[in-house]
């Protein structure tokens, strides 16, 4: 085909996992031994252990995210609840895109809108981690076993030494799996003690926290000093359409409305 083209790019220098997204055309890539069609909605994954190429079949439009690989190596030993880190070797293709991707992107272009004094680097850092996170848990990999097996639920007092570090940490971009390395525990066992004791994912219960949070400040900011983005953002909330409709949902009205008020 007239304007096909082969390429074969460093991953092994650059040390990155590089997701693709496709959004239009076709290619072939191709990973050691593995090889994948790429089309729109079926995706790849590639390390940065073996040589990668890929064949490009006229027009191609894609969505790239290069994950740093001893990040996605560190967050594989803490959901593992090790401190040793080892090569993550996922599937090459990736099954399907799931709907949650399209909102951790969102996020990712919603902050990067505030430019990059303004982008919060640890909110980037958050949403990075909870990338790999969640590609860890659903994409097979040389680890999908043992992430299974890691899910034993923590002791009640683990989870409620997890709420207290949540509660402090309550305006800072945190992940679940910073919380889990506090309390010595994998992600997955966290997530199955909160389950066990209170029927919700600790994800769901910080959530819940932060909002509360949020309607605080909101009732009881001085007229004019702040902004819902300022005081969502400062909360550890980086999607701020989500933001906004979870908001609604808990106290039933915008948070601009609940600002407004102290404005009247």
């Amino acid at each position: 085909m007239g304007g096909d083209v082969t390429v074969v790019p460093d991953l092994l220098q650059e040390g990155n996992f590089l997701v693709t997204l496709p959004l239009e055309g076709r290619a072939q890539f191709r990973y050691g031994s593995a090889t994948a069609d790429v089309t729109s909605g079926h995706g790849t994954i590639v390390g940065p252990y073996q040589e990668f190429r890929l064949e490009i079949e006229g027009a191609f439009d894609q969505i790239l995210l290069r994950l740093d690989r001893r990040r996605v190596e560190v967050v594989c030993a803490n959901l593992l609840g090790s401190e040793k880190a080892m090569p993550v070797h996922f599937d090459l293709a990736l099954r399907e895109i799931p709907a949650f991707w399209h909102k951790l992107l969102e996020a990712a272009a919603s902050l990067s809108m505030f430019g990059e004094a303004l982008a919060y680097p640890k909110m980037f850092a958050q949403l990075e981690e909870l990338i790999v996170e969640s590609l860890l848990v659903s994409q097979p990999n040389n680890f999908s076993a043992a992430i299974a097996v890691a899910a034993g639920p923590a002791p009640s007092a683990q989870v409620r030494k997890a709420m207290d570090y949540m509660r402090e940490h309550i305006a800072d971009p945190i992940s679940l799996g910073q919380v889990a390395r506090h309390c010595g525990l994998s992600l997955r066992s966290l997530q199955a003690g909160f389950q066990r004791d209170l029927g919700i994912w600790p994800s769901r219960w910080l959530r819940a926290q932060r909002l509360d949070r949020v309607h605080a400040i909101l009732l009881s900011a001085a007229p004019g000093s702040i902004s819902v983005t300022d005081v969502a953002l400062q909360c550890g909330f980086f999607h701020l359409g989500d933001f906004s409709v979870r908001f609604k949902e808990r106290f039933g009205e915008k948070a601009s409305a609940v600002l407004a008020k102290r404005r009247s």
